[in-house]
């Protein structure tokens, strides 16, 4: 049935009137094509209901199959002693369990009958938990209610086992004060309730909150061995400074503390909290109203923690007299960061350098808050540089986050040809960007590749004597908040080549260099996706499939959620979050990513 074949052919598509005749003659060849339409469509009818009998038939079959072939699944052979083993090692590793569903332990419930009833009678499933209210709804009766009994029923399946409690409520008003009537002060009793089982506190409160805490007696306080507090200010806290003092001597296992806010807890001479015992110590400040340690206060508490692992400390350099000199042979993770600076005695500064020694690091983190370059200071941070990693054998990761020119920064990790991770900057919204020349930024990158370019254009005595590139052991490189940024090319220039190397065959005694495996580099600068060749996309793209993580992203900060009504999120206000990782959650979209 062809077109073309009808007599009205050349009249068909046209705005042509047909005629009497035009019209009887068109019902006539119409006749057969509208009873073949007829006969097709009730095939269709017909194909259509065979199709849809095929298809509930073929949905019995596979359910047969699908459900007798789940008896033969190897999970079904597994006891639940051990699946509830295999649960454990679900639960989050970067932050306490929290009461989202797509998380472990509650996301095992939802699974199958019998793994939710494993779950529920796994009670190291249910002994970490993070709290979090927000201000907003700490007045509502029926939502903090709500809150407490899941609180409740969460620590009750723990049994008897030690717990880790992680909460945060940030109130608008540090001086309230809370009475046995208000439905926060029934979810603290709640809390306090467990305090012989706390292990682990994380405390992120107003003063008032904190007021429950310290007034625990000491025999409910045995078993806690870490705590973590963040403090805001208020003229209240210089009241509550002397409680929360006699609160750590309460504290006999007490080996890790983390505090941040307004206290100056290392000041209190009647204090008989015994520094000795710590293995992790962390003093920080929240803002500008809150003291920090000074340099000789610095050593002089350190000589008082001899068995340090872990520590991090706020400093503020200044002109005083370091009378002491500490050693810390178990030292493996150590972050350093510098308040402001006293251009007076820099002097004084590099006896800081001289009067630590730490020489089984692992990690660690040097960093300024100041915002701004001090070029008497670049001395005191090289000085400190090169004596801690110069003394440091097994250092795998390092973090600068100071205005250091590249040179100096090369030749101090000249030092730790072992280096695996490297970070340079920061992407705290409140800081600056680092700011370096901009043939430095290419330069150091070109070093870092050992690129042809690089090493035509220099003297060979600046350059590393090895044939490799500089840290030639190092697997993650993160640049972040510099200015001005690294161009694609180059970073794309130092993935290739180092990678080049790495398939070089080397003797036994040669240290073989790396290839990336995580290259992150953030931009505090507008720019468009498209302003960039396709083929260099392109080679991003495809680094990516063979594996590679890369995370290129530029514009400034901005908050991960839009202003909603809805404020109550279970990932919200953990004690010490990732800055990058939240800043590159796929939910900022004001991010442009390579």
């Amino acid at each position: 049935m062809d077109l073309e074949s009808s007599p009205f052919h050349h009249l068909l598509d046209t705005n042509h009137a047909a005629s009497r005749a035009e019209a009887s003659h068109i019902h006539k060849l119409l006749f057969l094509p509208e009873q073949e339409l007829q006969n097709i469509d009730k095939e269709i009818a017909r194909l259509d209901t065979l199709l849809h009998d095929l298809r509930s038939r073929r949905e019995k079959v596979v359910s047969y199959i699908h459900k007798h072939r789940r008896l033969l699944s190897p999970i079904h052979r597994i006891p639940p002693e051990i699946i509830a083993e295999l649960f454990n090692h679900c639960l989050p590793s970067a932050h306490p369990p929290t009461r989202d569903l797509s998380e472990a332990p509650l996301l095992l419930t939802l699974v199958c009958k019998q793994w939710r009833e494993i779950a529920f009678n796994t009670p190291c499933l249910w002994a970490a938990l993070h709290i979090y209210i927000p201000h907003s709804r700490v007045s509502d009766e029926e939502f903090m209610d709500r809150r407490k009994k899941g609180i409740k029923q969460w620590l009750e399946r723990s049994g008897n086992l030690p717990i880790s409690l992680s909460l945060t409520h940030q109130s608008g008003s540090d001086v309230q004060v809370y009475s046995e009537k208000t439905p926060l002060s029934s979810l603290m009793e709640c809390l306090i309730e467990h305090s012989p089982r706390w292990k682990d506190l994380i405390l992120n409160v107003p003063n008032a909150a904190l007021q429950l805490i310290v007034a625990v007696p000491r025999e409910k306080l045995a078993v806690l061995q870490r705590l973590f507090v963040s403090a805001p200010y208020s003229f209240l806290s210089r009241d509550l400074e002397k409680s929360f003092t006699a609160f750590l001597d309460r504290l006999p296992r007490l080996t890790s503390l983390h505090f941040r806010g307004y206290f100056s807890i290392t000041h209190q001479p009647q204090s008989g909290f015994q520094w000795s015992k710590l293995t992790e110590l962390s003093l920080l400040h929240r803002n500008d109203h809150d003291p920090v340690l000074h340099c000789n206060n610095v050593m002089k508490l350190l000589s008082q923690t001899p068995d340090l692992r872990v520590c991090k400390l706020e400093i503020g350099l200044d002109s005083t007299y370091i009378e002491h000199r500490v050693t810390l042979p178990l030292l493996h993770d150590l972050t350093l960061i510098f308040s402001y600076y006293d251009d007076s005695q820099p002097q004084t500064a590099v006896a800081l350098a001289q009067s630590l020694n730490a020489s089984s690091l692992s990690y660690l983190a040097i960093m300024d808050s100041w915002g701004k370059e001090y070029h008497d200071a670049q001395s005191f941070f090289f000085e400190l540089l090169l004596k801690l990693l110069g003394e440091s054998t097994s250092l795998q990761t390092l973090q600068v986050r100071v205005a250091l020119p590249f040179p100096d920064l090369i030749c101090c990790l000249q030092l730790v040809p072992r280096l695996k991770s490297l970070t340079i900057g920061s992407v705290r919204p409140d800081w600056l960007s680092t700011r370096f020349p901009g043939s430095e930024v290419d330069y150091f990158i070109g070093v870092l590749s050992r690129s042809p370019a690089i090493v035509a254009s220099t003297n060979a005595d600046s350059l590393p004597e090895s044939s490799l590139p500089l840290c030639p052991e190092l697997e993650t490189l993160k640049l972040l908040c510099m200015r001005p940024h690294p161009s694609l090319s180059v970073l794309l220039n130092l993935i290739k080549s180092r990678r080049e190397y790495s398939s070089r065959t080397c003797g036994p005694d040669v240290c073989k260099c790396r290839a990336l495996r995580t290259l992150e580099v953030f931009c505090p600068t507008a720019r468009d996706r498209d302003a960039d060749s396709p083929e260099i996309m392109e080679a991003f793209e495809q680094l990516r499939k063979e594996g590679m993580n890369i995370c290129i992203a530029y514009f400034g900060y901005s908050s991960l959620r839009m202003k909603v009504e809805e404020d109550d999120f279970p990932l919200e206000g953990f004690f010490d979050s990732d800055t990058w990782k939240n800043k590159t959650y796929p939910g900022n979209s004001s991010l442009v990513y390579i």
